[in-house]
């Protein structure tokens, strides 16, 4: 990238008039607070996400006893955050300004933010994690005391303005306090480690206990060994629960910790470690612990399911087949429903990694399709919810199966439109307009000259990959990641994780001592950096990365999303590569629609009405960025890094400025695993198919094209610096 492109904007000083003043010259304060306090603070007011889709398990008439846990196979968590973002700054200097020559508008949001600040400290209830502790231990964490300062430090982590996310982290905080006053309580260690690892898989925002909670799994699994082996000195058995109607440590999975035999506390304590180290990126270290549960009890099948997903994203077809079927046909109660689709996974890419082919899913799912459809239809109320989890989950394998092997595009289309049909009935209704509302409010914002000119690093380490879901960012990631000095870490992106502390930690000093901002600025992008650089050493410890002791000079922070936080992503890395991956509009919905994701915003993309209007805004905002940080953004095609991918590819290394290395095009035989929805894809290397692949449906699609309407088309060309894309190259050879 050239140096007219890496210029960041500077902000333009406007004349304010206060009042009393009388200067010919504005104060450089108040400018600072109009242009860049002002809209920070709106965007930090008004800036969330208002869905909560989470969903609680709920019991299945006909399957006694049924357990539906909320397992989401997130590859992208991330190492705790700590309290303290920046050094001190200096005392205040006296403002030229006084608060009450503020403009009116920047004074209400002072007020609106600081009487929701009130309410949120003023509201003590507590909430347990999806899996809570016992009635009697949740209670006794629940009254343990806190400081002010500690309540609003973990505000500041978890994001100020969601209630029951301030909650959870209450009681994380409390239940760390009982441990703390304990710490050789074996329960007191795992009800802390278990609440920040729910917290983790309920909110993907950076790993904010990641690092703490695989310490503690570590301590806990030795205190559960130490236990053992002082029964076995004692001649007390280990397989016997204290509930006498429990037989099995297989059937243990639904007892509470405290009601477990040691042997099944064991196989939970081994299996909770294994998801911390799935959600880590740490998949090898996650096997270990299953394989160590499952050598206890080889039927634990949270343990067995758990196992096949880590495989799977290893590439260990056959093996991570031979865990999924076993879950298939041992799982009664439909508990590990997922099964289903992981196996569907496996058979589209290796099918003769599963024994007996697509029958081996086929069969079954056709003899339960017609029973719990039926029983749904009876169900009560509250029963419907597990039911459709089922549904969704087993209908969708069945498009898979029809997409990739039957070729019957009616019939599996069918197949997902019941399948979203159930999803969406267990989901809250989405909110018309609110995605295109927060665009616009974050365009109102980040305006041009909105970026002062001496804030931000130097530093181009970072190199950051956004674009709408299933646009070929992980085919992206990769490539990056095949170069020696560059290093990927999955979607697991370290800024979004502290863009809350970032948003929070400007507003601040914009507010307090608004001249050291650009210090303040330096400071949180250095702190990103170096989290990228410890993160990237505990992966390659724990995954045996190859050429481990070369030091990356490039890290890939990918999250698909951050095409909403370009305007912080500017604030704090004005020089920092940003790649933007661009793919044929329909081919992207289609991809997006097809392909179920775990909860969160992205649930919505399985509804055509939704899925329009995130791709309208995701359109209209980088549209944004174009406009107001010209040449700032690269644009990669997609269809440019299939078609040619050595020129594409050594353009972008170009851009990095690093030099070119031939092992980038072997990108897909590197042993990085990626935990994304294209892991099985993007190990099969350059492929055409995924190129107008929504042709094949064109029909049931017509409704989504229409309410995009000009939209279907993105003329959008990839703009590396001394790239020509290969249909100009072949247009320019014709006619020389």
């Amino acid at each position: 990238m050239g140096s007219e492109e890496k210029e960041a904007t500077t902000a333009d000083a406007q004349p304010i008039e206060t009042g009393d003043n009388n200067d010919d010259e504005p104060s450089m304060t108040v400018s600072l607070f109009v242009f860049l306090v002002i809209p920070v603070l709106l965007f930090s007011l008004f800036s969330r996400l208002t869905v909560d889709t989470a969903v609680k398990p709920i019991e299945l008439k006909g399957y006694e006893p049924l357990e539906f846990e909320r397992r989401k196979p997130a590859g992208w968590q991330r190492r705790p955050i700590q309290d303290n973002l920046s050094a001190p700054p200096p005392a205040p200097i006296p403002l030229e300004s006084a608060p009450s020559s503020w403009p009116t508008d920047y004074q209400n949001v002072l007020s609106t933010i600081q009487s929701r600040r009130r309410r949120i400290e003023m509201d003590s209830e507590s909430v347990a994690p999806q899996r809570r502790p016992s009635e009697s231990e949740s209670s006794s964490a629940n009254t343990n005391s806190q400081t002010n300062t500690d309540k609003r430090t973990a505000r500041r982590r978890g994001g100020a303005d969601d209630d029951a996310r301030l909650r959870l982290i209450d009681q994380i905080n409390a239940l760390k306090e009982v441990y703390k006053s304990k710490p050789d309580d074996l329960f007191a260690a795992l009800d802390f480690a278990d609440a920040m690892r729910f917290y983790e898989l309920r909110y993907h925002e950076g790993g904010t206990y990641e690092k703490k909670t695989i310490q503690m799994f570590e301590k806990i699994v030795e205190m559960a060994l130490e236990r053992k082996r002082e029964a076995l000195l004692n001649n007390q058995s280990t397989k016997k629960s204290n509930n006498p109607s429990v037989n099995s440590v297989k059937d243990e999975i639904s007892l509470n910790n405290r009601d477990k035999s040691i042997d099944g506390l064991l196989c939970a304590i081994y299996t909770a470690q294994g998801k911390v180290y799935f959600m880590a990126n740490m998949f090898e270290r996650a096997v270990e612990s299953y394989s160590s549960c499952l050598e206890i009890e080889p039927g634990y099948l949270d343990a067995v399911n758990s196992r096949g997903s880590a495989l799977l994203i290893l590439g260990r077809y056959s093996d991570a087949a031979r865990d999924l079927v076993q879950v298939t046909r041992e799982d009664d109660t439909l508990g590990f429903s997922d099964s289903y689709q992981g196996l569907a996974r496996i058979l589209q890419t290796q099918e003769e990694a599963v024994i007996g082919g697509w029958g081996t899913l086929v069969e079954p799912v056709e003899n339960l399709l017609p029973k719990l459809e039926g029983q749904f239809a009876s169900a009560p109320a509250h029963s419907k919810p597990a039911y459709a989890a089922v549904l969704t989950r087993l209908h969708h394998s069945m498009f898979l199966y029809h997409d990739a092997k039957t070729k019957d595009a009616s019939t599996a289309f069918e197949h997902l439109r019941t399948a979203y049909k159930h999803k969406m009935s267990i989901l809250p209704p989405w909110q018309k307009g609110s995605e295109l509302a927060r665009i616009r409010q974050t365009k109102n914002i980040f305006t041009s000259g909105f970026w002062p000119s001496y804030v931000g690093s130097e530093s181009r380490i970072p190199i950051f990959i956004v674009g709408f879901v299933r646009s070929g960012s992980t085919l992206l990631e990769r490539v990056l990641d095949s170069h020696p000095r560059i290093a990927g870490t999955g979607e697991n992106s370290v800024f979004n994780g502290r863009l809350p502390e970032i948003r929070n930690e400007i507003v601040r000093v914009s507010m307090e001592s608004p001249e050291i901002l650009g210090d303040v600025t330096r400071d949180l992008a250095d702190k990103v950096v170096l989290e990228m650089k410890e993160r990237w050493d505990a992966l390659k410890e724990a995954n045996g990365v190859e050429d481990a002791d070369n030091e990356p000079a490039r890290f890939v922070d990918k999250m698909l999303t951050n095409y909403n936080n370009i305007g912080f992503i500017q604030m704090l890395y004005p020089h920092a590569l940003i790649l933007h991956v661009v793919r044929e509009p329909m081919d992207t919905l289609f991809s997006a629609y097809k392909h179920e994701f775990p909860s969160g915003t992205l649930d919505y993309t399985c509804d055509f009405e939704s899925l329009a209007e995130l791709y309208r805004a995701y359109r209209e905002i980088m549209e944004h960025w174009d406009k107001v940080l010209p040449g700032r953004v690269t644009h990669i095609r997609y269809e440019d890094m299939v078609i040619d991918m050595p020129g594409v590819a050594k353009k972008i290394i170009e851009a990095a400025e690093l030099p070119w290395n031939e092992t980038v095009l072997d990108f897909h035989k590197k042993k990085h695993a990626v935990n994304t929805l294209s892991t099985t894809q993007v190990r099969k290397g350059l492929y055409k198919d995924g190129m107008k692949s929504w042709k094949r449906y064109e029909k049931q699609l017509k409704p989504l094209a229409d309410m995009i309407g000009t939209l279907v088309e993105y003329d959008l060309a990839t703009n590396l610096k001394g790239y020509t894309p290969a249909d100009q190259k072949l247009q320019n050879d014709a006619f020389q």
